[in-house]
């Protein structure tokens, strides 16, 4: 992912210095810490692509294996899944690592019908991407031991050469592995910190349970979300279906699926953006089912055309999958973070002190002096250390092995060095969420907000906006005068009132003297 970045941003660099955009790389990095959008946009364009790559891909191996109409039905299911729409619009590693993941199990759909060197060492090299990208998708090298396998024990064959092409496949992976990330060898200590860091046994808004609490949540939570119940019976009765069908299918998509599950679920963190590797498989899945279906059910009413059947089932699936997929779209262009920092442009005065928790870059321009937490420095000047261009190495200091950075997390011995006018808070709530995980956390922000005043709260509403809960505290003056003039707290819940469910929601003002003014600008 970082290379793919890294690449990126040396292309962007090149295209302003040819049209005239940058006259040098310092006037480059200068227009980058002006808009930062410059190098962030292109980054999440190639992810988009990287999810339009899955989509294609998912279609070449549903070809494949099943024919033209799964693999339309796996392709249409897949673009659409809410899921995969919402986490391949951001710089994350899921959706790169999936590509390299369908890239070896077509490979391995070549091992398994021509048993070509070329092959073995196509899906090994994938596999090892896959793991360079995203350390659990190395399971995908389970498709090619399991084709290789079952070369070996063919009947006819020269089990000695699919040996020794399955141990060179194999062993491509590893080898990849280090060729790409040579770090693992050079720098074994900071690999063995960085694991060391990742080991955690609570993470904020992540903590799971015991295997099968987390089996549970999976199931319920993102998947019911992203294809529905419906789905994920359709998709375990396309597991035994595609086995039936196809030994190929078998071999190559059963085994990655079933120990990614079982691995994710074998943690003690649990992810909702982790199940995107498995979505294409599933579609998959979900697409012999209902073709399946068709069949079966024409079988019990003749003259009904099966491709007529198929359309039913798949907009009868489709249609809550496009439905939430929009709704989580309209959530995203209205985050409780902008409301709050379109609040805040309007009513926090020029030259006041702001403490600020998450990356509100759109207020950088802002006449405020920001200060953000930053592990054990404490809080410090976010806008004086970017001017100076700070080092990744020095914030790697300040953060240490924390996987949040926020008021919670630094040494509390600085946090008088955290005074501000306004407060700015988006991970408060979540640590009241888990109390009983983060208790010293939560003691730190109590001790924080103990004098002052919360002057707006921003709250998600489904299908509305989208985001934490986001609130905004003032306090005193060292003189005790107030930092703007400013009446009640500006509050935004949800009222249920009576018809649809979606339809039933609204933004209200909840305080008699909170600003209506502003209240309608949201």
């Amino acid at each position: 992912m970082l290379y793919a970045i890294a690449i990126i941003e040396i292309g962007v660099y090149g295209i302003g210095l040819m049209t005239g955009r940058f006259a040098n790389a310092e006037a480059f990095a200068a227009a980058v810490y002006q808009d930062p959008g410059i190098a962030f946009l292109p980054a999440r364009y190639f992810f988009v692509g990287c999810g339009v790559i899955c989509v294609l891909l998912t279609i070449l191996v549903a070809r494949k294996l099943f024919g033209d109409r799964i693999a339309l039905i796996a392709g249409l299911l897949l673009a659409i899944n809410p899921l995969h729409i919402k986490w391949s619009q951001v710089v994350r590693t899921d959706v790169q690592a999936t590509v390299f993941m369908l890239l070896c199990v077509l490979a391995s759909i070549s091992v398994a019908r021509r048993g070509r060197w070329r092959d073995y060492l196509i899906a090994g090299a994938m596999a090892g991407l896959a793991c360079a990208t995203k350390w659990p998708c190395a399971v995908v090298a389970m498709s090619l031991l399991a084709v290789g396998a079952g070369r070996i024990v063919r009947p006819g064959g020269d089990r000695r050469q699919e040996m020794v092409r399955l141990a060179v496949g194999m062993l491509a992976v590893p080898v990849t592995l280090v060729v790409v990330s040579p770090f693992l060898l050079l720098d074994s200590a900071t690999v063995a910190s960085n694991v060391g860091g990742e080991a955690q046994l609570h993470h904020l808004g992540a903590t799971g349970g015991s295997f099968l609490w987390n089996l549970s949540w999976y199931v319920t939570d993102p998947l019911a979300h992203s294809i529905g119940v419906l789905g994920i019976v359709l998709a375990m009765a396309g597991v035994v279906l595609a086995g039936r069908r196809s030994p190929e299918a078998l071999a190559t998509l059963v085994p990655p699926v079933l120990i990614f599950f079982i691995a994710i679920c074998s943690q003690r963190i649990i992810w909702a953006r982790w199940i995107l590797p498995l979505l294409p498989f599933l579609s998959i899945f979900i697409a012999v089912a209902v073709v399946a279906a068709g069949g079966w059910l024409r079988g019990i009413r003749a003259g009904v055309p099966q491709w007529g059947l198929q359309v039913a089932m798949v907009t009868f699936m489709a249609v809550p999958m496009v439905a939430s997929a929009r709704a989580e779209a309209i959530e995203r262009q209205h985050d409780t973070r902008s409301r709050a920092a379109d609040w805040a442009k309007a009513h926090v005065p020029p030259s006041s002190t702001v403490m600020l928790e998450h990356l509100g870059i759109d207020m950088l321009g802002q006449p405020w002096t920001f200060l953000t937490p930053a592990g054990a420095a404490g809080c410090v000047n976010a806008a004086y250390y970017l001017k100076g261009k700070i080092s990744a190495d020095v914030v790697g200091g300040w953060r240490g092995k924390s996987s949040v950075v926020d008021l919670g997390t630094i040494d509390p011995s600085t946090l008088a060095g955290c005074r501000a006018d306004f407060a700015i808070f988006s991970d408060f709530d979540r640590y009241r969420a888990e109390s009983s995980f983060y208790g010293d956390e939560l003691a730190i922000y109590r001790r924080y907000i103990r004098g002052g005043r919360q002057v707006a709260y921003f709250a998600p509403v489904p299908g509305r906006s989208g985001g934490p809960i986001v609130r905004i505290y003032q306090f005193s003056r060292a003189g005790g005068t107030p930092a703007a003039a400013t009446s009640g707290t500006t509050r935004y819940h949800v009222r249920s009132i009576s018809g649809p469910a979606m339809a039933a929601l609204r933004l209200v003002p909840s305080s008699r003297t909170g600003n209506r003014k502003a209240a309608r600008m949201f």
